[in-house]
């Protein structure tokens, strides 16, 4: 009995032991997942902390960067030295900060540079307070700048100068843009419905129009007598001028809120040949889509968003 006894107690050893540290091919493989879980979720969070300090050093100070431009521009004067004190600071550059927009506004002395600059808007933020600038670009040298802006409006810091050659006394805040750093924020993207777009698009394509709206407006001296497109909601209007003073009598005046300017225009079509489009805007505004021509003949500096009606299309279809 006691050799019985002596012979089990191995075997009863052995078998508690192997309970103790055999592993089973599913224990063995559940293990193994939950350590490769415990990787991938080790290495997320290392990411996202990546991504969470490459997010704080991107916040850059918008003041400590508009004092960097002006440190390495060797720029002392800033926009508001120069605007409460024009006469003195005359050919000196100076440096701005603040919103920039796309612009139509050609007065003074700087009124006959359409055709060879571009007009800029800057809200002047560098003296910590809103205040607003028209800077005029080299058409040539400053064409990426120009194509930017058309995408909507970018924060910017620049370099200017108001030349004692085209100052004039009384004049507002104008001068030349010399220089310019985008500083940060996305173009804005327009929010238009897809179908009004697609529709646009197609109208464009069937009538082989290259220019919008927007390419004309912003350049206007360089496209005259050049057919581009115009769309949006449209009604009649009343609105005669500038060279357009004198075809009341035989055109009708449409005001169209373009979608690739966001501004207003005003179209002129003929009484005869469009007359049924007359009647349709009597009763009610329409989307349109319109081919629309600023004759060189009628043309007249400053006078804005102005042209004839060549073609249209109601509506987002054919």
């Amino acid at each position: 009995m006691r050799i019985k006894v002596l012979m089990l107690v191995p075997s009863i050893l052995f078998a508690m032991t192997g309970c103790g540290s055999e592993e089973t091919p599913e224990t063995s493989v559940k293990s193994e997942a939950a350590a490769d879980v415990a990787a991938v979720e080790e290495k997320e969070e290392a990411v996202e902390e990546m991504a969470t300090q490459e997010k704080v050093e991107e916040v850059v100070d918008p003041d400590e960067m508009f004092t960097r431009f002006m440190e390495e521009k060797n720029i002392q004067l800033k926009a508001r030295d120069v605007q409460f004190d024009m006469q003195n600071n005359l050919d000196q550059k100076f440096a701005i900060m603040g919103n920039a927009s796309l612009d139509t506004y050609y007065n003074y002395g700087f009124s006959n540079l359409e055709q060879s600059h571009f007009a800029v808007s800057v809200e002047d933020e560098g003296a910590g307070y809103a205040d607003g600038w028209v800077l005029y670009f080299d058409r040539s040298k400053f064409s990426n700048l120009y194509e930017t802006l058309k995408k909507g409006d970018t924060y910017i810091a620049a370099a200017a100068v108001v030349p004692k050659a085209q100052y004039e006394d009384g004049q507002d805040a104008l001068a030349l843009g010399v220089e310019f750093e985008i500083l940060g924020g996305e173009p804005a993207v327009s929010n238009e419905a897809g179908s009004d777009v697609q529709a646009a698009e197609e109208y464009k394509s069937q009538k082989g129009l290259d220019l919008v709206a927007q390419d004309v407006l912003y350049d206007m001296k360089n496209h005259l007598d050049k057919e581009f497109l115009i769309s949006g909601t449209a009604s009649l209007d009343t609105y005669y001028n500038y060279g357009f003073v004198a075809i009341e009598k035989t055109h009708f005046a449409v005001g169209v809120w373009d979608e690739s300017t966001g501004g207003k225009w005003t179209v002129y079509f003929d009484r005869k040949e469009f007359a049924d489009l007359f009647e349709t805007l009597k009763q009610t505004e329409e989307y349109v889509t319109i081919t629309g021509i600023i004759p060189s003949t009628l043309y007249e500096d400053g006078q804005g968003e102005l042209a004839k009606g060549l073609d249209i299309s109601i509506g987002t279809g054919y």
